[in-house]
């Protein structure tokens, strides 16, 4: 009987360097498409805390505007008064475009809106809220 000799008797195990390439390479595809879920989740992230900041704002000018009495609460008509507002969010300063429209609905009754205007990666977003005021008891 004699020995095969295709059959190596070698006691020395391991991977080829093709196994460790390829699972290398599988490793990078998968380390990216995980980087790349971060960075979208980072981007939605900073889109929620801009829109909760805007919201802020609004409401922070709505609340000031309701407060003045009845009768200071004018406007030439239903026109808009445009005023800038700048904020920091995730360590950069944003710039949002507060709008205050006042359109008159009775003789007691006035509704105010306050719109916020921000841009994001070139994407513009608003928020705008809505208030009827009707003049209180006293003024």
């Amino acid at each position: 009987m004699t020995a095969n000799p295709k059959i190596s008797h070698s006691s020395s195990s391991g991977f080829t360097l093709v196994e460790v390439l390829m699972a290398m390479l599988v490793m990078t595809v998968g380390l990216l498409g995980l980087l790349q879920s971060v960075n979208v989740a980072y981007q939605q992230n900073l889109k929620d805390q801009l829109r909760k900041e805007a919201v802020q704002v609004a409401e922070a000018r709505m609340h000031d505007w309701c407060r003045e009495p009845f009768d200071r609460i004018t406007s030439a008509g239903t026109a808009t008064i445009y005023e800038s507002h700048e904020k920091v969010v995730g360590g950069t300063r944003w710039q949002y475009e507060v709008s205050r429209k006042l359109q008159p609905v009775g003789t007691a009754t006035k509704k105010l809106c306050v719109g916020v205007i921000w841009s994001i990666r070139g994407t513009k977003n608003s928020h705008e809220i809505f208030v009827l005021r009707t003049r209180r008891k006293g003024e």
